[in-house]
């Protein structure tokens, strides 16, 4: 009797390790807002303009795929901004295209679909390797033991927080190849953080682990060309004077 009770232990934990590789992290992502200002003069709206903005995420993922999309539960993420004395407004329309970063770690390959001014593009390209530096720090977050770890890149550098609990290499905005599920994410500069709330292995987020393919496929070289050039045309058609925002 002792040993079946073993047996029946030791295949419940094997199932619950099974469970983790495969399921759905639900993230709240905030960006600081850069404002490119060219206006005539005397006029200032500094006042006026929200310094972030934050968005639900999702990450869909088993051992080998994943997924990272907006959240069904967005609401209308347009924003508006009024002057004190009601004189002006400001209206910031999100974009109605979908962003999806889609990754396979088993082809090494990362599809990102990106919107732009009303339009969809489809970027693929092979998974560069992140040369993560693990520091021996760690947290609790969400009653999973977190691990720091720390990416230098060309633009900045990031820290990540991951649970080797939850034994998969993805973590949100395309950040992986961590020995676990990344929970927290942040950029030194302050101009990004990515915070898990909720964790979920229920085996039907599954059907919605699809490759993005809804748009015109160019390179990330062509689509930044389209960026600028578009960019450049709407402020030539308000006679250089505008608000340009990035992020």
């Amino acid at each position: 009797m002792k040993n079946l009770s073993f047996i029946i232990c030791f295949v419940f934990l094997g199932h619950l390790i099974y469970a983790q590789q495969s399921g759905k992290i639900s993230y709240k992502e905030t960006m600081k807002l850069e404002f490119d200002m060219d206006l005539p003069d005397g006029v200032d709206l500094s006042s006026m303009l929200q310094e972030s903005q934050s968005f639900n995420k999702e990450l869909i993922y088993n051992t080998s795929e994943a997924v990272y999309r907006d959240a069904k539960t967005n609401e209308n993420t347009d924003m508006e901004m009024e002057s004190d004395d009601g004189s002006m407004k400001i209206v910031i329309k999100r974009e109605d295209t979908e962003d999806i970063i889609y990754v396979n770690l088993k082809t090494k390959t990362q599809i990102e679909q990106r919107g732009f001014m009303g339009k969809s593009f489809v970027i693929e390209e092979p998974i560069k390797k992140s040369k993560w530096k693990l520091t021996g720090e760690k947290i609790k977050f969400l009653e999973y033991e977190c691990q720091k770890a720390v990416l230098e890149t060309d633009d900045d550098q990031y820290i990540a927080w991951f649970t080797p609990q939850i034994p998969v290499q993805h973590g949100p905005a395309g950040f992986n190849q961590l020995p676990g599920a990344v929970l927290m994410l942040t950029s030194a500069d302050q101009k990004l953080e990515i915070i898990a709330t909720n964790i979920s292995f229920d085996e039907s987020h599954q059907k919605d682990l699809k490759v993005p393919n809804d748009g015109d496929k160019v390179t990330q070289e062509e689509f930044d060309k389209i960026v600028e050039e578009k960019t450049k045309e709407m402020k030539e058609m308000f006679g250089g004077e505008g608000i340009i925002i990035r992020n």
